[in-house]
């Protein structure tokens, strides 16, 4: 298999670094997709936001290596790597990664609504909120925000789930696409609640829109069917 053919030329960390890279490159290869299948609409993107939103990846990939250097290659988003590796059962995958998704919506809850108190929204999270109108925008300018934003919200929110479930490496990589890729998904065919958050930075704080019921911070535009 592939992984034990990494694993035996690169330390466990820098397999998982190729992984995190290649799931990024297939997350921007599917945004252009996505940009493709999307109906015609008028484009507020400049060429400062395509440029900033990759800027945050090339950041955050670069802290992942950073880091896993630091620990002498050890590995940042998995516990271990099993040798000879093997897939673990789909039934597992699907189970992590589905309980992962929903604490990812609580966690991502709880920072979100931090980052809209006074004086924190200024200094982390008003550059996100450039984005008026997010219907109006390119699938890459989810990721347009502040440096700290991105690896805080995105980045390391996605690795304390992974980490806290134990997650296989596979998994690791399953739940950060499908959290990566989600959300471009949701832009193309719509998503309402994200577009009055915008509008109205008091409502619609989650990804999923479960905390946000839960919690009563649900637009009563748009509630959770």
């Amino acid at each position: 298999m592939i992984v034990d053919f990494l694993l035996d030329r690169y330390k466990p960390g820098y397999v998982e670094v190729i992984g995190s890279i290649s799931v990024q490159v297939i997350y921007l290869l599917t945004g252009l997709v996505m940009e493709r299948l999307r109906p015609r609409y008028r484009s507020d993107t400049t060429s400062k936001m395509i440029v900033e939103s990759f800027r945050n990846h090339v950041v955050a990939t670069a802290m992942h290596f950073g880091y896993v250097t630091y620990r002498a290659g050890q590995p940042v988003l998995s516990w271990d790597f099993p040798r000879p590796y093997h897939l673990p059962p789909w039934q597992v995958t699907a189970r992590d990664v589905l309980i992962g998704l929903v604490i990812r919506d609580v966690l991502f809850w709880v920072i979100h609504r931090l980052w809209h108190l006074p004086g924190i929204y200024q200094l982390v999270h008003a550059k996100h909120h450039e984005l008026k109108d997010p219907t109006a925008h390119h699938v890459f300018t989810i990721s347009y925000m502040s440096v700290v934003d991105f690896i805080i919200l995105y980045g390391s929110l996605v690795v304390a789930v992974a980490k806290g479930l134990n997650m296989d490496i596979s998994t690791a990589l399953t739940f950060a696409f499908i959290s990566a890729v989600g959300e471009q998904v949701k832009l193309v065919w719509g998503d309402e609640k994200h577009d009055e958050h915008h509008a109205d930075g008091s409502v619609n704080f989650g990804v999923y829109g479960f905390t946000d019921w839960v919690l009563g911070t649900a637009s009563s535009e748009f509630p959770l069917p």
